[in-house]
């Protein structure tokens, strides 16, 4: 037989507990994003635009359309972003060749050593996050962050 007096109280701590853990990550999301933020202004970008630098950083080539699913936005806000970043002459587009009402945006060499340059104080950051912390504690907490994204992506 089930001890449901046991279960439901095991599920009460683990509501607290979780209710704590969504303060602190949110607050640690808060602290980072404030902090990629003034790195992203001080080269004369906002945190957006600096997200899409990165995704393109990494893969090259992309729609707007597949650009606006990997920062979990909308089409025309991605538009709006291309354009600021065309007019500053880190990013181009070409239309696509499988689809002609499809554009396909590209980094510029500006914004490759943009990147590497922002980068480079990103790293900075992340060392600055982790200080105090072994290999063994950030790689638990990277497994379990990875693990509740998991859960809640089902």
């Amino acid at each position: 037989m089930i001890n449901t007096d046991a279960n439901v109280s095991e599920a009460a701590v683990v509501v607290e507990q979780g209710k704590r853990f969504g303060y602190v990550v949110h607050g640690l999301e808060r602290l980072l994003r404030r902090r990629f933020d003034m790195l992203a202004q001080h080269h004369g970008l906002t945190l957006p635009q600096w997200r899409l630098i990165g995704q393109l950083s990494e893969r090259d080539a992309l729609s707007q359309v597949v650009l606006a699913g990997l920062l979990d936005t909308d089409p025309m806000t991605v538009s709006g972003l291309v354009e600021r970043l065309e007019g500053k002459g880190l990013v181009h587009r070409i239309t696509d060749p499988h689809d002609s009402r499809a554009k396909i945006v590209m980094l510029t060499d500006k914004a490759r050593a943009l990147y590497a340059e922002i980068r480079r104080l990103v790293d900075g950051i992340a060392l600055e996050m982790f200080e105090g912390t072994s290999d063994a504690q950030r790689a638990t907490a990277l497994r379990v962050l990875q693990r509740m994204s998991a859960n809640l992506s089902k």
